[in-house]
């Protein structure tokens, strides 16, 4: 039988009137029972009557399924716990002040509280309506899905009694049906509200799961006077873009002391922040609550949309590049109620609370859980009525492990589909199309995007999660879970019998946490393995592609190399017919003179085709185009250098010229036409050290060359040279100053000795003062004897054993 959605509506709606019904009629059992026993107790003290509690009450309406529950999440086994647990000494005593709040307060408070850029960013429209204190209803009415998607919103709220179990609160008006945010708010704004009720609440745990920014304001609301809901929403919003500044020199401070006290190290907080209590700090609610929060990442559940203020994709669907996930924060915190029970000093100087605040663990307390996660996968049984909490730092710790719980299972589904999506398909050892689309990169760079989205959000995934078990690490250290710390929930088993039976409860609990924590570890190892795998897939389709490309590259440059042989073969074709269709066309005007004689055609054809032909066969070599090249510049030189003297004949030197001049001093004004100067070879050994000014010996035929000293060393140092510092030349005394300065001096000297000997047997003949000037100058027509008689010195050289090296 088909069920429309009317039908299916109401059955819920009976369902879960039903279910409150019951959970009232229990709860209203449990006090009548206590009432009875309390007053049977009063009447006759001596008579022994057996013990009934919440506890007996629970064993008789148990199911199979309450078993289940013990048996897979309570948190103590049976043999923990034992009959003194039964003992209310042992849990918290004092009740929770009394709590009422009304809509017209909660109207004055979203429009008269000074919200911070945290809040109005959460808040966002609400703030912004001006209807908002007009309009006759606060929170919406309309059952089913509404605009501001509250029909979403999950909650859970227990008031923990004086027996440590916690019960869901349930409003005397939770019969009656109304939307989910009215429900929300109806469980929220009272506490013991009934001063006549037996159970008072000692305790009170709130868990909100995804809230609408209406139902924001009145957790801010009702909470503001318990902690510094400013501080929450700031956390929550708070990513790795933004600095965190809501510390205070105070808390900074604080911080540091703590760090000392735990025998840590003080790091600068990060976005998996840990913030215990603070009793030095200057905001009275820092001293008395403890706050712990999270941020990660998430799959996108079905049907679930992220908030405004969340980091998310803009497209919600998967494609094949990556899949869609969003930014996700919880925020843990304890507050407990009531005075300081004691006082710490503070040991840092220049601050302005000498003291700080201790409250004692088993005060009036509450636990608030809010979490921003845009999915389906958040723990909705880590409180029930069959655990029993002895104080507020223990529902604190269990709220704290479900939320570590719940981080497993959504960093381990994130790993699991980007494996999926990096994954090798099934058919890649039998399928080449497979293999070569993982191997060459296709035109929309699918892989590499692919592969870099999956690299780059693992390596974020694990920061996340090394971070989350950092602030664990340092914040409960080995003396906060021994009751050593003199700040965090000071007190050991040696103090009494409640704090003995606690320390032992929370010797269990940490190992359950730290379990946790480990299973985190192992997710971030998995992610770490996987980051290489990727970095080895990405490695291989570069390489892959890089070859490809390579291949491709070579192709290009064979195509480009022949369209250049074409082009130039085009060229040389137009060069070719250029010069005839120049003379064509000279001899092709109206004006030449008409005659039937191509001898004047023809001697012009040739004259200027030929050179023509000439000139850009040799350009077309490489040895030809510096040939000409060579002799270009040359005549622009010469050029140059001509008509600068002309000018200067007349006495002009004009600025440009002056470079002319220069080098003419330096350089004599070359001969256009002779051979380009002779480059020698580097002198010899003894050649080098008789330029030099050294001592030289006999040559190896034996025959005296030079003995020369010091003197011409001595001068290029601009030292003082003494006036008997000579040198010999076959015998000849001659002044220092006729000394060759340079290697190129003296071989010039030696070739103009040789081309004017007589055939002595000597190196040289004797050399006077005006023929050493004229071998300086280097007259024009001795560049042409040098090369003439080149060959002839070279081999006389050569058999006198005086050939340059």
């Amino acid at each position: 039988m088909a069920l429309d959605a009317a039908t299916a509506q109401e059955m819920i709606r009976k369902l879960a009137d039903d279910r409150a019904n019951y959970l009232d009629t229990l709860s209203r059992a449990h006090e009548i029972l206590a009432q009875a026993l309390t007053a049977a107790a009063a009447g006759n003290e001596n008579t022994s009557l057996p013990r009934l509690t919440a506890e007996a009450v629970r064993q008789n309406t148990r199911t199979a399924r309450d078993f289940d529950s013990i048996q897979k999440d309570s948190t103590f086994s049976a043999e923990d716990e034992s009959d003194t647990d039964d003992d209310e000494s042992l849990f918290v005593q004092e009740s929770l002040p009394q709590e009422n709040y009304d809509e017209e307060g909660f109207r004055k408070h979203v429009q008269q509280y000074h919200w911070t850029d945290a809040g109005r960013t959460i808040l966002g429209d609400i703030l912004k309506n001006e209807q908002f204190s007009k309009q006759p209803w606060v929170f919406p009415v309309k059952l089913g899905p509404v605009e501001d998607r509250s029909h979403l919103t999950h909650y859970s709220i227990f008031d923990v009694g004086n027996d440590g179990a916690p019960l869901p609160v349930r409003s005397a008006s939770d019969s009656r049906p109304c939307s989910r945010a009215l429900a929300i708010w109806k469980n929220l704004k009272n506490t013991n509200s009934d001063p006549a009720r037996q159970r008072q609440a000692v305790g009170r745990i709130a868990i909100l799961r995804e809230p609408s920014p209406i139902l924001f304001a009145a957790i801010h609301y009702t909470m503001k006077n318990h902690f510094d809901m400013d501080e929450v929403f700031q956390l929550l919003r708070d990513d790795k873009t933004r600095v965190c500044t809501q510390y205070s020199p105070d808390d900074v401070i604080h911080l540091h002391l703590l760090s000392a006290f735990n025998g840590t190290i003080y790091h600068k907080p990060n976005v998996q922040q840990a913030l215990p209590h603070r009793p030095f700090a200057s905001h009275p609610k820092h001293r008395s609550t403890f706050v712990f929060s999270l941020d990660y990442f998430t799959i996108i559940g079905d049907e679930c949309h992220p908030m405004a203020w969340q980091k998310a994709d803009i497209e919600l669907g998967e494609s094949e590049i990556h899949v869609p996930v969003s930014r996700c924060s919880c925020v843990i915190a304890l507050s407990l109620g009531g005075e300081p029970s004691s006082k710490v000093r503070n040991k840092g100087r220049r601050v302005d609370r000498k003291t700080g605040d201790i409250f004692d663990p088993f005060a009036p307390w509450r636990v608030l859980s809010i979490q921003a996660y845009p999915d389906w996968k958040s723990s909705i049984d880590s409180h029930d009525s069959t655990k029993h909490y002895v104080n507020g730092p223990e529902a604190f710790l269990v709220t704290l492990k479900a939320e570590f719980k719940d981080a497993q299972k959504r960093l381990l589904e994130v790993y699991n589909r980007i494996s999926d999506l990096v994954r090798t398909p099934p058919n890649f050892m039998f399928n080449l199309a497979v293999r070569d689309a993982l191997l060459f990169e296709d035109d929309q760079f699918t892989y590499s995007r692919k592969y870099f989205w999956a690299h780059q959000s693992l390596g974020i995934m694990n920061e996340d999660i090394q971070e989350m078990i950092t602030a664990y690490k340092t914040t409960f250290t080995d003396s906060v879970w021994n009751g050593t710390n003199k700040i965090i929930w000071p007190g050991d088993e040696t103090t009494s019998s409640r704090y003995a039976n606690w320390r032992k409860r929370m010797a269990i609990l940490r190992k359950d946490i730290e379990h946790e924590i480990h299973q985190l570890e192992k997710i971030d190892k998995l992610n770490s393995e996987k980051m290489k795998e990727i970095k080895g897939l990405r490695d291989n389709l570069f390489s892959g592609t890089s070859v490809l490309e390579s291949r491709k590259s070579v192709q290009q440059a064979t195509i480009t190399v022949e369209q250049g042989h074409n082009i130039k073969l085009l060229t040389l074709v137009t060069i070719f017919f250029l010069p005839m269709t120049f003379v064509t066309s000279v001899f092709g005007m109206t004006n030449m003179p008409q005659n039937d004689s191509f001898k004047s055609f023809g001697i012009v054809f040739a004259v200027t085709c030929i050179p023509t032909y000439f000139l850009i066969g040799s350009l077309n070599t490489t040895s030809g185009l510096q040939f000409w090249s060579s002799k270009t510049n040359r005549l622009l030189t010469w050029i140059g250098h001509s008509f600068a003297a002309f000018v200067a004949l007349f006495g002009f030197k004009p600025k440009w010229t002056q470079a002319y001049h220069t080098k003419r001093n330096e350089h004599p004004i070359p001969d256009f036409g002779a051979a380009p100067p002779r480059k020698f070879r580097s002198l010899s050994a003894l050649e080098g050290m008789a330029a030099r000014g050294g001592d030289v010996s006999a040559t190896p035929t034996g025959a005296n060359t030079s003995a020369l000293s010091a003197a011409p060393t001595l001068e290029r140092q601009h030292l003082p040279v003494p006036t008997n510092a000579t040198v010999r030349f076959e015998g000849d005394k001659k002044s220092s100053s006729e000394l060759p300065r340079t290697p190129t001096e003296h071989v010039e000297r030696l070739e103009y000795a040789e081309l004017t000997s007589t055939g002595s047997a000597g190196l040289v003949d004797k050399v006077t003062e005006s023929e050493a000037t004229q071998t300086t100058e280097r007259p024009v027509l001795m560049n042409w004897y040098s090369r003439l008689f080149s060959w002839g010195r070279k081999a006389k050289t050569r058999g006198d054993g005086r050939e340059l090296c």
